[in-house]
Order: structure tokens, then C-alpha cells, then sequence
């Protein structure tokens, strides 16, 4: 048993109280250095480094740079961890825990080829052809009546504006009454001409009187097809007439030249409906009226006229 106050060899290093016995170092040899350290496994370090990806110089090279890093990284860190996850086993290199199968086999998951997703060939609807425009249908034509003699024509209700054009080869009187306007001709002998009909509130014509010593003819018919356009608002003529005067005058200068019956003028705005009588004169006639154009115009003469912008 050793005296614990005698002093201990100054080659033996003291133990600490409770740790395992420290094996003394290898006598150093005077033949040379002491070897250098071998790795506990070679092939550790004989895997080449793999160099840094270069720079690409668009996003997708980033793209795909950035996505080997991520993998990279991840196989990388599993190494180390298997590797410093097992202190008290025997190391294993990196080509030996790559080489060696896993417990649990990869998934590697097989590339699904997805199949074609060939849309059902749909049948198209024939292309229907574009429906031609719907036009509204077509203004009947003007109503001829012809006779002979005294005469009552029916025509059913007239309730819009019209105009009727009366021609007789007569010798004697000649008369044209409408059961909604009242007479509109009272001629003797031979009459060409036109009035208009169903212009004040309240007229309706459904009929005509006539009295007549020859053969006439009776023509009923709309504003844009009967009456005489004059687009320039000077217009001229003989006879009774219905007109439709363009241009944009405030006021007209009207004459009656050869006439010996009455000579009756009515105008009427386009854009407002506003007017009037304008002339009622007997023979012959010169003056200047207001008259807003454009404008309806009806004309009463047995001699010749104009009217003329003022």
C-alpha cells in the first residue's frame, strides 16, 4: 500500500480521483519525426469538390443554378448528418454511405408521361351566316284610282298626312271632296294638280266625292312620294301643288303672274310644325312672307308662281 505522504515519481503524471486511467504517450524517437496522422478514412477526401456553378446571365440559368444548389445542399447535409450522427460506430466515407442501400429505399418516382390530353374533337356549330340586317319594309306604292263620270271612292281610313294628285279631261265642273277635308277641288273645264290631306287634327279621310264630265284619275300617296321637292328653297310652277322646300331662309318673296282665281299659300315648319296662311289674294300677287325653311308648302293657283328665298 503506498504511503500517501511519500512523493510520487515525477515520470508518472497523477490520475484525477474517478477518471479512467490516461495510456503514458509514446517514447519519442530520436530516428525522426513521428508519422503524420492517416485519416480515419481515405476516401473522405478523394471526392473532387464540385467548383461553384458560373454566373448565368439570364433568369432562367439562375433558375436552374438555384435548384442544383437546393439539391446540392440537401445531399450534402444528409451526408454530414449520418456521418456525425454515428459517434460511437466506425466512420463511413461518403462513397460507402452513398454506395450502401438505405433502409428505406428512395422513392425515386417514376416520370409519369402524362398522355396527351387530346381535347374530344368538338363539332363547331356550322358558322351560321349573319342574318342580313332587317330593313323595314317597303312603303306600298302610291293608290291609282281611275273612272269616269260622278264617282264615290272608298279608300278605307287615311289617317296619316298624304297627298292626293287629281287629274280630269273635263269640259264642264269639276269637283273633289274628301269626307275629312272637305273640297279640295272646284274647277271648271280640264284640272291637273295636288293638295294634301289629313293635315289638321282631327281629319280622317275614308272617301271621296267626285263630280266629273270625262275621265280622271285619282293617285293617293305619301309626302316623300307625291309632293315636289325643291332642295334649294326656290322653287316655281303653275297650278295647285304641294311642296317640300329645303335650305335654311326665314323668309320669302312670293309672286302670282296670269292668274284670275284665288291664289292661297300655306307653309308650314319641318323642324317646329309652326305656320300658317301665308297668301289668300285673288289674281295676281307679289310680296314677301315669313316662311322658316325647311318647310311643307301647299300652293292653291290657277296661274303661275315662285317663291323665292328672302
Amino acid at each position: 500500500m503506498t504511503d500517501p505522504t511519500s512523493p510520487m515519481p515525477p515520470d508518472q503524471p497523477a490520475n484525477q480521483a474517478g477518471g479512467p486511467p490516461q495510456p503514458a504517450p509514446p517514447p519519442l524517437s530520436a530516428a525522426g519525426p513521428p508519422p503524420a496522422p492517416q485519416p480515419q478514412d481515405a476516401t473522405l477526401f478523394s471526392q473532387p469538390i464540385p467548383a461553384a456553378p458560373a454566373k448565368r446571365s439570364n433568369a432562367r440559368a439562375w433558375a436552374v443554378g438555384g435548384i442544383a444548389l437546393v439539391v446540392a445542399l440537401c445531399c450534402g447535409g444528409a451526408a454530414i448528418n449520418a456521418i456525425n450522427g454515428n459517434d460511437g460506430a466506425e466512420p463511413q466515407s461518403i462513397a460507402a454511405t452513398s454506395a450502401s442501400p438505405s433502409s428505406t429505399a428512395p422513392t425515386t418516382t417514376a416520370p409519369t408521361t402524362a398522355a396527351p390530353t387530346t381535347a374530344a374533337p368538338t363539332s363547331a356549330a356550322p358558322a351560321t351566316t349573319e342574318p342580313a340586317p332587317t330593313t323595314a319594309p317597303p312603303t306600298p306604292k302610291p293608290k291609282v284610282i281611275k273612272g269616269r263620270g260622278d264617282d264615290l271612292v272608298r279608300v278605307g281610313e287615311l289617317s296619316d298626312l298624304s297627298v292626293v294628285k287629281f287629274t280630269c279631261k273635263c269640259t264642264s265642273n269639276t269637283v273633289l271632296k274628301s269626307d275629312g277635308d272637305g273640297l279640295l277641288v272646284n274647277e271648271i273645264g280640264s284640272y291637273t294638280g295636288k293638295r294634301w290631306i289629313n293635315l289638321e287634327d282631327g281629319s280622317l279621310t275614308t272617301q271621296f266625292e267626285i263630280e266629273a264630265s270625262g275621265s280622271w284619275t285619282l293617285t293617293i300617296g305619301t309626302i316623300a312620294q307625291m309632293a315636289t321637292k325643291f332642295p334649294t328653297g326656290k322653287a316655281s310652277g303653275k297650278g295647285d301643288d304641294v311642296l317640300v322646300l329645303g335650305g335654311d331662309a326665314t323668309a320669302a318673296k312670293i309672286t302670282h303672274r296670269r292668274g284670275d282665281s284665288n291664289f292661297v299659300v300655306y307653309a308650314y315648319s319641318i323642324d317646329t310644325g309652326e305656320g300658317g296662311l301665308l297668301v289668300n289674294e285673288i289674281g295676281g300677287y307679289s310680296g314677301v312672307r315669313p316662311l322658316s325653311a325647311p318647310a311643307l308648302v301647299q300652293v292653291t293657283a290657277d296661274g303661275y308662281w315662285t317663291i323665292t328665298p328672302a
